[in-house]
């Protein structure tokens, strides 16, 4: 599948022709290019249609969550990828613990502290995790049926934080039997574990962004959670049909960086 990362192993002479603008690259809009010398990436780019732009190392101070800076080198790009204004429809492809959610999370509560846009609403198909058996139905109204299925914001910003920011509506956390006929504008939508939804459903949430609104989808295709998802995969067909179109980026993600414990699952086979 089509991850938006491209790599170069040049020699030295290519190199330079590269930087004279003598070596022709082919690339897709929104595409980064990553250049490789003796085994090492030496620099970073994103092609924006008519030019390669240099990357700029990126990092920001949180109000809540402190300084967050990439801690490796997909990190970065994919940190590009969600300050791109120009780029309204955003995706991160990425094992577990790689840190899709949790920067994605972290920039959109920094753009909502900043009053760029109002309110940050969360969707997710809360379908059971496969072989895990349901737990049957959940009390409380909708939005308390639907807290337990995004406790990953409470991990990342705190229970406290995580309340006052639903009882605010600052964070709203979305039904997606609900999405049709809505229009969410002055948003930012995360999508998240968006794996496990099918063509139509990835159609129907992107016709749901409005004005000044963006949406990012997170997944991870080694965690979908029925086989419908693996006939009829939406995320498969958006990349497919998004790929290379000037307000589409998506970034893979390729290793955990949640903790030291977390790496040791790479080692179970």
């Amino acid at each position: 599948m089509y991850n938006g990362i491209k790599t170069l192993e040049l020699s030295e002479q290519e190199l330079a022709d590269f930087y004279d603008g003598a070596l022709k690259v082919d690339a897709l809009k929104n595409q980064y290019l990553l250049l490789k010398f003796e085994d090492k990436i030496v620099d970073k780019f994103r092609y924006d249609g008519s030019k390669f732009v240099k990357l700029r190392y990126k990092e920001f101070d949180s109000q809540i969550l402190g300084k967050i800076k990439p801690r490796n080198m997909r990190q970065e790009l994919y940190m590009d990828l969600l300050w791109n204004d120009k780029i309204p429809v955003k995706a991160a492809l990425g094992i577990a613990g790689s840190g899709k959610t949790f920067l994605a999370s972290a920039f959109a509560l920094q753009e909502l502290q900043n009053g760029k846009y109002e309110r940050l609403v969360i969707i997710r198909n809360g379908i059971p995790v496969q072989g895990v058996p349901s737990l049957g139905i959940l009390p409380g109204d909708a939005t308390e049926k639907l807290k337990s299925s995004c406790m990953f914001m409470a991990d990342i910003i705190g229970d406290f934080f995580f309340d006052n920011f639903l009882q605010s509506n600052k964070i709203q956390i979305t039904y997606l039997g609900d999405m049709r006929s809505r229009s969410i504008s002055n948003a930012i939508i995360l999508c998240n574990e968006a794996q496990n939804l099918n063509t139509e459903l990835i159609k129907m949430i992107i016709t749901r962004v409005g004005e000044n609104s963006q949406i990012i989808f997170d997944f991870d295709l080694s965690q979908i959670d029925h086989k419908n998802f693996e006939k009829d995969n939406g995320i498969l067909s958006m990349v497919e049909g998004l790929q290379g179109h000037e307000m589409f980026g998506i970034v893979e993600l390729d290793r955990i960086e949640r903790s030291a414990v977390a790496r040791l699952a790479e080692l179970i086979k």
